[in-house]
């Protein structure tokens, strides 16, 4: 924007000036010709009279030389002519120049003669004394000007200008006073009246602020609440199949117990009934260890981190190895086609629930009896890890397709789901900046996949050093 180095107290200066210089100097031109012409017709006048007692003497018959010589002589005129009917004429002094008189004799000749312009003798005083009047009522009137400009305009304009600063960088408005002019007055009351509502609707905006800020702190404490009941919710379906699991172990355990205390048993085959007790109990505990570090996982932050990476084959291996204890997938068939070191961006702990909550809604699908593919690969530029998980089951429904991933949305029986699993998978992969999506496969089923961002190559090496 242009910025003129002129402010306005310059401004009014300078417009007083042209304005003063434009009016007077016309003024003055007048006056000078004017005045001129006053002189000229008054010097016309003086040579007419002069003339004219020139003609009587003439006309009485005195010498016509000696007359006309004196006449110019004095200076009353500049030059003199006698014409007489068929007589040369009588010329003295500059003829031809200046205005000419004439004036007729009573014996039929007649006196011409011219006078003299008016000299610098004449015109310079007078354009003195004029341009002393006009530097000094014009240094008056523009003083006079700038002072009633600067308290009527300027100051008012230079009270709302700093009023204004105050306003926009927010510090507290004092309001303008409304004295002067008319208009002064009106933009006074029109400025205060806007500072006002600024005030009020800035009020109302830092309100309105704080109350998104709450409802903004509620949601994603409910958010991380839905979290954690789905993660309770597969812990629970987990325990249960660990029950079961670990339910064959403690038979074995009680029935080798039980014939150790009845003994009669030889050293070798002692050693080696408490070998079994020994590796049925770690097989136990290693099955319950699994399901506690999942239980765990994620407690003390729900947020992903930024700057953590996470082997996502591995932790698909650990879901995978969590769910081998259910039984209702024992008729299931879990392929997996996994590549090496698939670091991702993100917390392993949130990942691992994604992978499960994607691995039960597969199960879910085939009912126990199918085939569950699991791809884990990068796409070609290495910029991102593609996670796919396919089931053999009837499909996703199209009634449901475009609102799979909603809150509540869910094709199972009432009591056999929440419909919270989807959920929040998307919102695991929306923070952790992915993306998720599902489709239907021709002849197989249904296919969830997974795009989440790759971790550079410095991120992989620092996360193999935190592993070793």
């Amino acid at each position: 924007m242009h910025a003129s180095w002129l402010g306005l107290r310059g401004r009014i200066v300078l417009a007083l000036s042209i304005a003063f210089v434009a009016s007077h100097a016309l003024l003055a031109t007048v006056a000078v010709r004017l005045t001129d012409r006053m002189l000229e017709r008054e010097r016309r006048r003086s040579a007419s009279a002069t003339l004219s007692v020139l003609a009587t003497a003439i006309d009485e018959g005195a010498s016509a030389d000696v007359l006309l010589r004196e006449a110019t002589s004095s200076g009353a005129l500049r030059g003199i002519e006698l014409r007489w009917p068929g007589v040369e004429a009588h010329t003295h002094g500059r003829i031809g120049m200046g205005a000419v008189v004439r004036v007729p004799l009573r014996t039929g000749g007649s006196l011409h003669g011219w006078t003299e312009p008016p000299g610098a003798e004449v015109t310079r005083p007078l354009a003195d004394l004029l341009l002393l009047y006009f530097a000094v009522t014009g240094s008056a009137v523009i003083v006079l000007g700038f002072v009633a400009l600067t308290v009527l305009v300027v100051r008012p304009i230079e009270r709302a200008t700093r009023a204004a600063d105050r306003l926009a960088s927010g510090r507290r408005h004092e309001p303008l006073p409304e004295r002067g002019a008319r208009e002064t007055v009106a933009l006074s009351r029109a400025f205060n009246a806007m500072a006002e509502q600024l005030r009020a609707d800035r009020q109302a905006l830092e309100a309105r602020v704080a109350e998104l800020e709450r409802t903004t702190a509620e949601l994603r404490a409910a958010r991380e609440q839905v979290l954690r009941s789905e993660r309770l919710a597969s812990v629970g379906r987990l325990a249960a199949g660990v029950a079961h699991e670990i339910g064959n172990p403690l038979a074995a355990i009680l029935g080798l117990v039980e014939l150790v205390r009845e003994g009669g048993l030889s050293e070798a085959e002692r050693a080696e009934f408490l070998g079994r007790i020994q590796r049925e109990t770690e097989r136990i505990q290693k099955t319950i260890r699994g399901l506690l570090d999942f239980a765990r996982r994620g407690q003390g932050s729900s947020a992903a981190t930024p700057r953590s990476t996470s082997d996502l084959s591995r932790i698909v291996e650990e879901a995978a190895r969590l769910l081998a204890p259910q039984k209702d997938l024992r008729g299931v068939t879990l392929e997996r086609r996994l590549a090496e070191h698939a670091h991702v961006r993100g917390d392993p702990d949130a990942l691992a629930q994604l992978v499960l909550n994607l691995l039960l809604n597969a199960a879910d699908a085939v009912r126990g009896r199918g085939h569950i593919l699991v791809e884990v690969e990068p796409d070609e530029r290495g910029d991102w890890i593609r996670l796919a998980v396919t089931d053999s089951g009837p499909g996703i429904a199209p009634e449901v397709m475009g609102s799979l991933f909603e809150p509540f949305v869910t094709t199972k029986p009432p009591g056999e789901g929440t419909g919270l699993g989807l959920a929040v998978c998307h919102t695991i992969v929306e923070r952790h900046g992915g993306r998720i999506s599902a489709r239907n496969v021709p002849g197989s089923g249904a296919c969830f996949e997974v795009w989440l961002p790759a971790a550079g190559p410095e991120a992989r090496t620092s996360d193999a050093n935190d592993q070793k």
